[in-house]
């Protein structure tokens, strides 16, 4: 399948402000927030327009919403600045046949519930340093939306033994893959630092036990 990442409400006025501006403008300029949003949202429903002309398949939309505290801005803020016009631009997405990958780092509970009724497809990472359980979002949200991630790629992709990243492998199979709706994948990204012999473990390991019908037990 051809993956195209795009965008939602939040990256393109907070890259035009910057984000400690971005977040006085919600207070002090809340119209001027409404109008980069919705300038965010109708450019990139005419991008995925074009790439559903060039076969792409899955959107997949980076904005981060939160740090490892929570959300940039409060649930009450993300309902009437952010809710609406992200609903609408999953909507379009959808409408044009995609699939649609929601992405942010973070401890994203507070707005999860949020999250989820737009209709994005999938969301990615479960942050698990932001304290996000794959298990507890698998238990609660697993028959509405299917989830990726989640082996650390900041301690045990990095800084692992073989053994620990075996065992990250085997634990997220065993939350998150039962029922099927899971992709399991790094809990954010390839970057410079992970180790590559880990990573392959991380792949074999996956080839081993990630197999349905889920088997844990050998090995």
């Amino acid at each position: 399948a051809i993956l195209v990442n795009l965008h939602d409400v939040l990256s393109f006025p907070r890259d035009l402000r910057g984000l400690e501006a971005l977040l006085r403008d919600f207070i002090l300029c809340p119209e001027l927030v409404r109008e980069m949003v919705g300038f965010s949202v109708d450019y990139n429903i005419e991008l995925a327009r074009l790439a559903k002309k060039h076969g792409a398949e899955i959107i997949g939309i980076g904005d981060d919403f939160a740090d490892n505290k929570g959300p940039f801005v409060s649930p009450e803020m993300f309902r009437e600045f952010l809710y609406p016009e992200m609903k609408r631009v999953v909507k379009a997405y959808k409408n044009l046949g995609f699939y649609v990958i929601k992405h942010s780092d973070g401890n994203l509970m507070p707005i999860i519930d949020m999250i989820i009724e737009t209709g994005v497809d999938c969301l990615d990472p479960i942050d698990p340093l932001a304290g996000m359980d794959i298990g507890f979002i698998k238990q609660k949200y697993g028959d509405r939306i299917a989830i990726k991630g989640n082996i650390n790629c900041v301690t045990t992709l990095q800084n692992g033994t073989p053994q620990e990243v075996k065992k990250e492998v085997k634990e997220c199979i065993k939350k998150a893959a039962p029922g099927g709706g899971y992709i399991i994948s790094s809990s954010n990204s390839l970057h410079a630092g992970v180790k590559p012999e880990l990573y392959q473990v991380m792949l074999d390991s996956i080839q081993k036990y990630g197999v349905y019908p889920i088997k844990l037990e050998n090995g």
